[in-house]
């Protein structure tokens, strides 16, 4: 697959929220690729703004999935999602991402520490603190 035409044609929708969950969306045209779900953690102890959206002043969020379809691995589209992630929590000051690696741990770790996460050898993942970054 060409990489530059497929990237051309891919869009990241900003993120929903369903109660304590925050979900983000990468389409291909109208074709669902991909998708990022994050949920408060359990240790939240930071306000909630007016818009309701997880990624409040002074909260984590947990990854919880990232996943994007086969066809469209390896091109840069999981790197953009988590990209777009990252500047999320940047613009709604959550001080700390983290989550656990599901799947091939030499690869998703790999994966990750390239986008800034610290990855343990159990396959924890952070990012902290992300307001620096």
């Amino acid at each position: 697959m060409d990489q530059t035409r497929t990237l051309q044609r891919i869009s990241i929708v900003p993120p929903t929220a369903s109660g304590e969950k925050l979900l983000f969306r990468v389409f291909d045209n109208a074709s669902p690729i991909g998708y990022a779900c994050f949920s408060k953690a359990p240790e939240h102890t930071g306000k909630q703004a007016d818009s309701g959206l997880p990624g409040q002043e002074d909260e984590a969020l947990e990854l919880k999935m990232i996943e994007v379809s086969q066809n469209y691995r390896n091109a840069g589209v999981g790197t953009s999602l988590l990209q777009e992630v990252i500047a999320y929590c940047r613009t709604h000051q959550v001080k700390r991402l983290y989550g656990d690696i599901k799947g091939d741990m030499r690869t998703l770790g790999r994966f990750y520490r390239e986008n800034g996460f610290v990855v343990d050898p159990l396959g924890h993942i952070e990012l902290e603190p992300v307001l620096s970054l």
